[in-house]
């Protein structure tokens, strides 16, 4: 990786207008109405039901460009992995809006020649008819092919381990084959080690994977179940670790740990055994 051109690259705004059939869209990618009794997620899915956001919804808007994959980076884009992600929502999020991304490098982490690099990525989500700001967004991109670079800023304190292995609640979703094709559709994220076996292959896996925000859409969709039915403006903050990927067609077990106002959360690929997200932490608000 080239550090000095991606520390200086400058992204532009980029504007979005989305509507209820988008809300209703990301809901359907999450697997919201699989089951259509379900007065819960209804609202979600459904414009007749007082329509509801799924508050995850933030991390899909104002998606920017694949740019870590310009030659000029010098970033082994097919080697990046999504590491972590934290959002934090300053308002419920509307179900149509126009809004404006803004978006920054905001530091770099090397890991050493043989260990990769973290990539801590920010955007800013603001109403673009009132400049009012809608949430704050990190993400973190383990950036396997690139370490040796050198570092850039001040990282985010880690977010902390879960204390507990015994969950207060879990909910089990069955993810469909096409899970990473229809999620790619709805979020706008073209990332193609989600797509193209090719692809998939040379990053070192025998087939797409799933988004790690698709499961982290299905963790939200598991604390609105548990904790939030109906009153996804509870939902203040979130935070997740992936430590390996899913693939679509996984169960996904989603365990969830009671702490006051905060539930932690693991997410698992049950078939497989294996633990796709860590150190999951979803803030309520008080009331």
């Amino acid at each position: 990786m080239d550090l000095d051109h991606v520390v200086a690259r400058r992204f532009a705004p980029i504007c979005q207008s989305y509507d209820w059939r988008d809300c209703a869209l990301y809901a359907l990618g999450l697997g919201m109405g699989d089951d259509p009794l379900d007065e819960d997620e209804l609202p979600y899915v459904y414009e007749g039901r007082d329509q509801r956001a799924v508050p995850s919804i933030c991390v899909t808007l104002g998606w920017p460009p694949l740019w870590i994959a310009e030659p000029e980076t010098g970033i082994a884009w097919t080697k990046v992995l999504h590491g972590e992600q934290r959002l934090t929502l300053h308002r419920p999020i509307p179900v149509s809006a126009s809004i404006r991304a803004e978006h920054r490098v905001s530091a770099v982490e090397d890991k050493g020649p043989t260990r990769g690099a973290l990539l801590y990525f920010d955007t800013e989500l603001f109403d673009a008819a009132s400049g009012e700001r809608l949430a704050t967004l990190r993400a973190t991109e383990f950036l396997r092919g690139d370490g040796g670079c050198g570092n850039y800023g001040l990282p985010p304190a880690a977010i902390a381990p879960i204390g507990s292995d015994r969950p207060s609640a879990s909910i089990v979703y069955r993810t469909p084959h096409q899970a990473a094709l229809l999620y790619r559709l709805v979020s706008r994220d073209y990332m193609p080690i989600h797509a193209d076996p090719a692809i998939a292959r040379d990053a070192g896996f025998d087939r797409p994977i799933s988004h790690g925000l698709n499961t982290l859409g299905l963790a939200c969709r598991a604390i609105l179940k548990r904790y939030a039915p109906g009153r996804p403006e509870l939902i203040e903050a979130m935070a997740a670790r992936f430590v390996a990927p899913a693939f679509p067609g996984d169960t996904i077990r989603v365990d969830m740990f009671e702490e006051d106002n905060v539930i932690r959360f693991r997410a698992w690929a049950a078939e497989r055994h294996t633990m796709v997200i860590d150190r999951g932490e979803c803030r309520l608000t008080a009331a």
